[in-house]
């Protein structure tokens, strides 16, 4: 242990001495914190570590897959609110199922794209150091029932799926 005390001091004081010379002036950046990556959270307190390997381009699978799920994340939440923009739109309309064929094709490429967050989630989940970093699986079937029933709230009838 007084090894490794005399090692963090000996960075910290290089650290410091290059800080007084202006090694670190006029870096990009400077005085700003480190951008928040959308997988920081799954990384815990190697994100520095992890935030290295990316910049070099060798980040673990399961990074990769946290990445891709944050942006299908994103992705259903645009057609969610899409979806319920149609809807309103079509109730407002006079003639709702003159929208039916777009509100249809929304909550189909909703369901493609959370049936792969699934599969992304299930890969993730398996590869993910520990239970801590686990994400929950999304329940498409829920989803998909919830906005099949905001279809058939704007449109006053029922409706196959």
């Amino acid at each position: 242990m007084g090894d490794e005390g005399g090692f963090e001091h000996l960075v910290e004081t290089r650290i410091r001495e290059a800080m007084a010379a202006g090694a670190f002036r006029g870096l990009r950046g400077e005085g700003k914190p480190l951008p928040q990556r959308p997988y920081e959270w799954a990384a815990g307190d190697r994100w520095l570590a992890f935030h290295l390997l990316e910049i070099n381009g060798l980040l673990p699978e399961w990074l990769e897959l946290a990445k891709d799920i944050e942006r299908d994340e994103a992705e259903l939440r645009r057609l969610d609110t899409e979806h319920a923009r149609l809807c309103r739109v079509a109730a407002d309309s006079g003639e709702p199922s003159r929208y039916l064929p777009a509100m249809r094709h929304c909550r189909e490429r909703y369901e493609l794209v959370a049936r792969s967050m699934r599969a992304r989630q299930e890969r993730f989940n398996l590869q993910a150091p520990g239970p801590a970093t686990q994400r929950p699986p999304i329940w498409v079937e829920y989803h998909l029932a919830r906005l099949l029933e905001r279809e058939r709230a704007c449109l006053g009838e029922s409706i196959d799926g």
